[in-house]
């Protein structure tokens, strides 16, 4: 065997060692929330509590969270306006960053408002925009039966 036979050998098993120990991600796309969502799952799997999270290729089901606290005045401890779970699916393409942006919400009446239809500006790669609905529980149930 000879010495730089051994030396590469060395680095590929480095490599490989530490690609399983600190876990490169296998997905090229992603997708960024804002600091009021939260994204619980992906295909119905946990996520790790992140604003930003790796999507595989194809159909994709994003289950979010709203959540905001809020206050009144400057001895208001405040309070939290919060969502049942909202969806997103998508139809994601190779190597895409996706941003969802809600619209600006200044108060708990503006939070509020917003759940009542929440709208979204979603991004591809930081150009194309377009605004998507999130669904509820029982809307996703809906479409999923009129399929």
């Amino acid at each position: 065997m000879t010495t730089s036979f051994s030396v590469k050998m060395l680095l590929t098993s480095t490599t490989v060692g530490l690609t399983l120990l600190f876990g490169i991600p296998a997905q090229a796309s992603s997708i960024t929330v804002p600091d009021s969502m939260i994204v619980e799952t992906v295909n119905g799997q946990n996520v790790s509590i992140k604003n930003t999270i790796g999507l595989s290729h194809g159909q994709q089901l994003v289950e979010i969270n709203y959540r905001d606290l809020f206050q009144d005045n400057a001895d208001d401890s405040g309070h939290w306006v919060r969502s049942e779970s909202l969806y997103l699916t998508l139809e994601v393409a190779g190597n895409q960053r996706y941003e969802l942006a809600t619209p600006e919400i200044y108060s708990a009446e503006d939070a509020r408002e917003f759940l009542d239809n929440p709208q979204v500006t979603l991004s591809v790669n930081g150009q194309q925009q377009k605004h998507v609905a999130l669904l509820t529980q029982s809307q996703l149930l809906t479409q999923l039966v009129l399929r």
